[in-house]
């Protein structure tokens, strides 16, 4: 069950980034499609987060194109976080959490996602 609600909690992070508030069919399916995609991984504790779960986060931010090669897409970010909460705080969100860098790309992924979410929760 934790698995699950953990799971679930990282989808809803990621889609929220991902797509604007409100989602399409077409948006939805893609969700549901990256998700399926990336479910090979899988989370045993959210409090002390597995690789599994880091990698989670992380190739689902590649598949909606909020990452590419480590770093995230501006534009994409932009767009899609400035649909959420504007403008004006996605620009501000995008410089605090632009450029981390870690070990490997699934550390990179979700210390970003650690960042963005930190982020918008001050908002």
């Amino acid at each position: 069950m934790k698995t699950f609600i953990t799971l679930y909690v990282v989808c809803l992070v990621g889609a929220a980034l991902a797509t604007p508030i409100e989602l399409s069919d077409e948006q939805k399916a893609k969700a549901k499609d990256y998700i399926l995609e990336c479910m090979k991984f899988h989370n045993k504790d959210i409090e002390n987060p597995s690789k599994t779960l880091k990698c989670l986060g992380t190739c689902f931010f590649e598949r909606s194109g909020i990452m590419k090669n480590g770093e995230l897409q501006d534009n994409v970010v932009l767009t899609k976080l400035g649909g959420l909460v504007g403008d004006a705080e996605a620009k501000q969100i995008l410089e605090k959490c632009k450029g981390i860098k870690d070990e490997n790309r699934c550390e990179t992924g979700f210390k970003t996602f650690l960042c963005l979410h930190a982020e918008i929760a001050d908002i």
